[in-house]
């Protein structure tokens, strides 16, 4: 039996049939009890992009578990960005394309024209389209848009042939959405583009932010509202930071404090680097500065963002990368202190706010710098993206993937087998360069955050 209503002014027309995980591009995984030691790391490298950069966070997936990453270039004439596919089944990476090639092909290269950053995440929308943006960085200034601008594009997974959305004056530095709503952020000044993808409308509204400041994220919850910080310096020459909500109709219906967000130089904040969705369709985000935000995104209260301190457990903290765990409780982010070279496998209780944080094993990557936030496949793998420098001096670009290793104690009770979550600690072994169990006994834990208090008392 079909029923058929009318469009809501500010919500969808109907309820997607896609599952929520589809929706937001991660999986959720069932955590009974794992063990705490950081994940390992497996680099999947670029053998194809030439002058390349990094890739500054541009990493997505779609519903049938393909991932696809953007490889930046340097700035100047005819610089191009190029598009990748990468099939976690099978391990194989291939090209998909770059963007003067497809502005050539739909006619719309011009002599002397850049786009040489895809920046964006991917994301598919109810459309079976995947989103992502590009732009160029030549002739920016302080208040000046790139020469050549940003491009919204989409493709289908299974054509390498893209689709051009739109063309903006600003540079499109994210790509976030829902339903039938595409929304990209452009610099300067924060300003939201939105596309129908029913209507094929574009609206556009200027958020604001101080000179030289961009935030290189954004959110969207399930409603299809957008959040995007508001960035202003007062009479007394302080930076206050709001996250301004705007609803479907691309009109301003909240704005919420963030305490953390501000910095001596702005234009060295990142603005929202991380950021997770939960289960429950809250969204966990953190700041250039290390804060750690939880957007409850159905409260109708003056409380629908909440401030939860620092996220790293010694306080402020670069952690680009955010990820689910359970969906629930559990959050996992990678990132580093200032000051120090190694990264950092952090975990959050957010039932407690808890955190710990354990040293990565990324020797291998020479100088690297991790990004990519919210990514994981099938398996549950977690996806980082980034640059490391080769032993010649020249960057490498790359992939790294993060094989979780969690695991089920069993123990005998009476006549049965009985889930009990239990703790393996590991300690760090400079000996080796290894990590070392150390063994205690089996305990019986009501929760994770008990498991991750006694770990903690363990190895410190």
């Amino acid at each position: 039996m079909l029923i058929g209503c009318e469009k809501a002014i500010d919500d969808f027309v109907e309820s997607p049939i896609r599952s929520f995980e589809n929706q937001v591009g991660t999986r959720f995984s069932e955590v009974r009890s794992f063990d705490f030691k950081p994940p390992e790391v497996r680099d999947i490298s670029l053998e194809y992009a030439s002058g390349g950069n990094a890739i500054w966070g541009a990493i997505g997936r779609s519903d049938h578990g393909k991932l696809y990453l953007g490889a930046s270039t340097h700035a100047g004439k005819d610089g191009t960005a190029f598009l990748y596919q990468y099939d976690p089944l099978n391990s194989t990476l291939a090209p998909e394309g770059d963007v003067l090639g497809q502005l050539q092909r739909l006619g719309l290269y011009k002599p002397g024209m850049g786009q040489n950053k895809l920046h964006s995440k991917f994301y598919q929308a109810d459309d079976d389209y995947l989103y992502f943006s590009s732009f160029d960085e030549q002739g920016e200034d302080t208040g000046v848009n790139p020469t050549w601008g940003g491009h919204l594009w989409r493709k289908k997974e299974d054509d390498k042939n893209w689709e051009h959305v739109l063309a903006t004056q600003e540079a499109l530095i994210a790509v976030n959405l829902a339903g039938n709503y595409v929304y990209s952020l452009g610099y300067w000044d924060h300003v939201l583009y939105q596309f129908d993808t029913q209507s094929d409308e574009v609206k556009r509204v200027v958020v604001g932010s101080v000179p030289n400041h961009i935030s290189r994220n954004f959110l969207v919850d399930p409603q299809g509202h957008a959040y995007v910080p508001n960035v202003i310096l007062d009479s007394s020459g302080t930076i206050q930071a709001q996250l301004n909500e705007y609803d479907t109709r691309l009109e301003l219906i909240g704005s919420y404090a963030m305490p953390s967000y501000k910095g001596k130089n702005m234009a060295a904040h990142h603005g929202i680097i991380g950021y997770t969705s939960m289960a429950s369709g809250n969204i966990l985000f953190t700041t250039s500065d290390g804060g750690l935000y939880e957007l409850h995104v159905f409260s109708k209260s003056g409380d629908k963002l909440s401030y939860l301190g620092m996220m790293h457990p010694d306080g402020g903290a670069y952690i680009p990368s955010l990820f689910p765990l359970d969906g629930n409780n559990l959050i996992a982010g990678v990132g580093r202190v200032p000051g120090k070279k190694s990264y950092e496998w952090i975990i959050y209780e957010l039932r407690t706010r808890f955190s710990v944080a354990y040293k990565m094993d990324t020797g291998f990557l020479k100088n690297a710098l991790l990004y990519g936030t919210l990514t994981r496949d099938d398996e549950g793998n977690f996806y980082l993206v980034g640059r490391s420098r080769k032993r010649e001096g020249a960057i490498q670009q790359g992939i790294f993937q993060e094989a979780c290793v969690h695991f089920v104690g069993h123990r005998k009770s009476g006549s049965k087998l009985v889930d009990y979550p239990f703790i393996a600690p590991f300690t760090w072994n400079s000996a080796n360069a290894g990590y070392e169990v150390v063994p205690i006994q089996w305990e019986k834990r009501r929760d994770i955050g008990s498991a991750i208090r006694v770990h903690h008392a363990q190895v410190a």
